[in-house]
C-alpha cells in the first residue's frame, strides 16, 4: 500500500504554514458566542427562580412569626375578659412589613402587607347537660408582597383556645 504524497504549501524558503483560516476562527467564535448566550440565559432565569423562591420564603416567616405570637400571648381567658390584642376579634392590616432586606447595602427592598383575620369558632361543648362554649379562635395571617410586577400572597391558619 501506498501513500500519495504530500506538497507542503509554504513561503519561498520552504518552510511551511500552519494555522487556521478566517472562516474557521469566525465560526468557532459564533459558536462561543451561542453557547454563552445560552449559559447567560440561564444562570439568569436561575437567579430569578432564586430570588422568587427567597421572597417567598421570607413571607412564609412574616406570617409564621405571626402566627408563633398568636399561639404564645397569654393570659388568654375569655370569661374573665383577659384577651390578648392579637386574640381580639376582627381583622388588623399591618402595612409596610418588610419582606427582603439587601445584606450588603442594609435598604429594604421589598416590603409587604401583613393581614391578621381572628374569629370565633362558635364551637360549644355539652357535658352533664349543660352546654358552654370552647372559646376557639380561628387566625388566618395573611402576607401579600409584590415583586417584578407580580403580587404573591402566602396564608397561614392557626386554631387557639383558652388557656383555662
Amino acid at each position: 500500500m501506498k501513500l500519495a504524497a504530500t506538497t507542503q504549501v509554504g513561503n519561498k524558503s520552504g518552510r511551511r504554514f500552519s494555522g487556521f483560516t478566517l472562516a474557521e476562527v469566525v465560526i468557532a467564535l459564533a459558536v462561543l458566542a451561542t453557547m454563552a448566550a445560552g449559559c447567560y440565559t440561564g444562570f439568569n432565569s436561575l437567579n430569578a427562580y432564586a430570588v422568587s423562591s427567597r421572597l417567598y420564603s421570607e413571607a412564609q416567616t412574616c406570617a409564621q412569626n405571626q402566627i408563633d405570637l398568636i399561639l404564645s400571648k397569654e393570659p388568654f381567658d375569655v370569661t374573665n375578659n383577659k384577651i390578648p390584642s392579637v386574640l381580639a376579634l376582627g381583622t388588623t392590616t399591618t402595612p409596610n412589613v418588610f419582606i427582603y432586606k439587601d445584606p450588603v447595602t442594609g435598604n429594604v427592598v421589598v416590603t409587604g402587607t401583613m393581614t391578621t383575620t381572628v374569629t370565633d369558632m362558635g364551637s360549644t361543648m355539652t357535658f352533664a347537660g349543660a352546654t358552654s362554649s370552647l372559646n376557639i379562635r380561628r387566625a388566618t395571617v395573611t402576607v401579600s408582597y409584590s415583586f417584578r410586577g407580580k403580587t404573591y400572597s402566602v396564608s397561614l391558619d392557626t386554631l387557639r383556645t383558652a388557656d383555662s
